[in-house]
């Protein structure tokens, strides 16, 4: 009876342990540190059962459920230090001629090793498999997550992953929008090939890239349409770089056989100031771009009415 009595105690005090760590783990940022600490409760306890035999002997069969529990808590890497601690230092213990230790018998000692050695193993083995499992579940979402969001052939965002990175990061203030076009790609296509024009996609994504800093947007918007969102610039700032990048890439020249081939694009400029405004204000950067067309391509059309009112709302 005082066995049953002071093994209740013992479980009742690692109980409440266990109740206070996970209501102080409902808090914490980093719950690494509780996990280990609960670990250690439990490996402690798990030898306690094993080595004072518990009532009459059961406690044995308590230290399977609550090492399994420990490696949990502890993960594999972790978990594998501490179930090697335990059988060595339990195969001491209960094969030695120690009396603090419950009298197992020399077959019950060798079965409550290999048992315990392979349920550890059978645990371990599981939780590489779950974590591994999750590694490559966690690495093809990315990849999936990746594909959906990007154009193969330039590596920019695509429409949707641009549309998915503008709800990401908000608007704080305002942003500004640039809708860009290569001018007569039709042509440039049916001239020198689709490869050739794959080419000059490529060289004006690697162009915007370098001149656009990281905190900025830049997306293949469909076919020869380039679309940019600007944070925390001005939109004759934008202007003066976006004919920067156009000049840049006017100079590059193109080589087909032994034609010496130059491109050049257009490009509209909008300001918006909130996500729900996106679709009106690329339609308005769109209209903006066709005006640049219009003036002989090789253009870059500022929202003017825009410019006007933020000019005025700095003064």
């Amino acid at each position: 009876m005082q066995g049953r009595f002071v093994l209740f105690c013992v479980l009742f005090l690692f109980i409440g342990i266990v109740l206070t760590v996970a209501f102080i783990v409902r808090k914490a940022i980093n719950t690494q540190p509780m996990s280990l600490f609960l670990a250690s409760t439990l490996l402690f306890l798990t030898w306690y059962l094993l080595l004072s035999g518990g009532a009459e002997g059961s406690g044995v069969y308590w230290t399977y459920s609550i090492s399994m529990l420990m490696v949990l808590l502890a993960g594999p890497k972790v978990g594998s230090i501490y179930m090697g601690l335990y059988l060595v230092i339990s195969s001491v213990l209960i094969l030695g001629p120690f009396t603090f230790v419950y009298n197992y018998s020399h077959p019950e000692a060798i079965r409550i090793i290999t048992s315990s050695f392979a349920l550890y193993v059978l645990i371990l083995t599981s939780e590489w498999i779950r974590i591994g499992s999750y590694a490559v579940i966690s690495e093809t979402s990315e990849n999936h997550r990746y594909l959906a969001n990007t154009d193969p052939l330039t590596g920019l965002l695509n429409r949707n992953g641009i549309m998915v990175a503008l709800k990401e990061k908000g608007i704080q203030q305002s942003a500004i929008m640039v809708m860009l076009d290569i001018d007569c790609f039709k042509s440039v296509n049916d001239n020198y090939g689709h490869d050739f024009g794959d080419m000059v996609l490529m060289r004006l994504a690697k162009l915007l890239k370098d001149n656009v800093k990281g905190g900025d947007l830049t997306a293949r918007w469909g076919g020869e349409e380039f679309l940019l969102v600007f944070y925390d610039i001005s939109i004759s700032a934008t202007e003066s770089l976006i004919r920067k990048i156009k000049d840049e890439f006017a100079n590059i020249i193109f080589h087909h056989n032994d034609a010496a081939i130059s491109v050049t694009f257009s490009a509209g400029v909008a300001i918006f100031n909130e996500i729900s405004a996106f679709e009106p204000v690329v339609k308005l950067a769109d209209e903006r771009l066709y005006q640049a067309k219009a003036m002989g391509r090789n253009q870059v059309v500022a929202d003017e009415l825009q410019l006007v009112i933020m000019q005025e709302a700095q003064v």
